[in-house]
């Protein structure tokens, strides 16, 4: 296990009780979280495990190993057959980007890959498309929109993509880089007895300056318009943050006033379309008025050697 030592690292945090931090020894947190990935394992099921069952050493170096054989992924198609050079971006969509630092991808898988993965995310839920009450029923496992729904094969193999590791590479500069194994999101329509559960306009790095070049995604497992929950964000705003954080009072907190006062556009899209952008661009899920679930699966990748700012602002 090529990675062992930074797994051994993990275990050891949080299980090994005469554990002493050492900066010669230890790993940074997105070196960890790397590692679990590079076995096909999401950090937040690897940390239930070991902070439930509080396993040996031995025990969690078996639990990788059968976790690592679980992972399958379906057939490949076409995507993963072409020529390379067939996915490279043109220069208006490179001109869009840098400008605006988001990308519309349009139909990066097809329209069966889009239902079998609805469809596993309504078997997950135990919900059924054609009967809507199913779809607000109580789950311990919701947070928020999001659902802890990763190894899977159909989504596992939207993660295989071709094209969109190309454009993220296109856009890095870098074939260095790493996938994520991250959640997929269930937005039914609001009712009188339900409303919206996501967050409002927000980040998801720290706005110390200067925001690292990292780029985040997500794939369209629906049709999405701009009254179905479409996500949102502020085109080019990554060109104005840092003016707009010194024009703001000392007790002004950013992520208040941008969520209060920063206009968001629609980012609609039909199933099957992927849609990715730079971190430093606020954005959110919006609230679904249509009359279907929108589902989404998340997907990024990360430069091998991308760590998060120490300062948190």
């Amino acid at each position: 296990m090529q990675d062992w030592p930074i797994l051994k690292n993990f275990w050891e945090r949080h299980c090994d009780p005469a554990y002493h931090s050492d900066p010669r020894t230890n790993y940074s947190w997105r070196r960890m979280v790397q590692a679990l990935y590079a076995c096909h394992i999401p950090h937040p099921i690897a940390l239930k495990f070991v902070l439930e069952e509080r396993p040996s050493l031995e025990e969690f170096r078996t639990w990788l190993v059968r976790s690592n054989s679980e992972y399958v992924i379906l057939d490949q198609t076409d995507d993963a057959i072409q020529n390379e050079s067939d996915y490279q971006l043109s220069a208006e969509q490179i001109a869009f980007w840098e400008e605006n630092a988001y990308l519309v991808l349009p139909q990066v898988i097809d329209a069966q890959a889009c239902a079998e993965s609805r469809q596993a995310i309504l078997d997950f839920l135990q919900a059924d498309l054609n009967d809507p009450s199913t779809w607000y029923r109580s789950q311990s496992q919701r947070q928020g929109l999001m659902l802890p729904l990763y190894n899977h094969p159909r989504l596992n193999t939207n993660r295989t993509s071709t094209r969109i590791r190309a454009a993220y590479e296109q856009l890095y500069g870098s074939k260095a880089i790493y996938k994520t194994i991250d959640h997929v999101s269930f937005n039914p329509p609001e009712t009188t007895h339900y409303s919206f559960r996501g967050n409002g306009l927000h980040w998801d790095v720290s706005l110390a300056q200067p925001i690292p070049n990292r780029f985040q995604g997500l794939l369209y497992l629906s049709d999405c318009n701009e009254n179905d929950g479409a996500f949102h964000c502020v085109p080019g705003f990554h060109q104005q943050i840092p003016s707009w954080l010194n024009g703001l009072g000392p007790d002004e907190n950013p992520r208040r006033i941008a969520e209060q006062t920063l206009i968001s556009k629609p980012i609609t899209g039909k199933a099957g379309d992927f849609i990715i952008w730079h971190q430093a661009l606020p954005h959110c899920a919006t609230p679904n008025h249509g009359r279907t679930p929108r589902m989404v699966q998340y997907l990024s990748y990360i430069p091998n050697d991308d760590e998060e700012h120490p300062i948190w602002i």
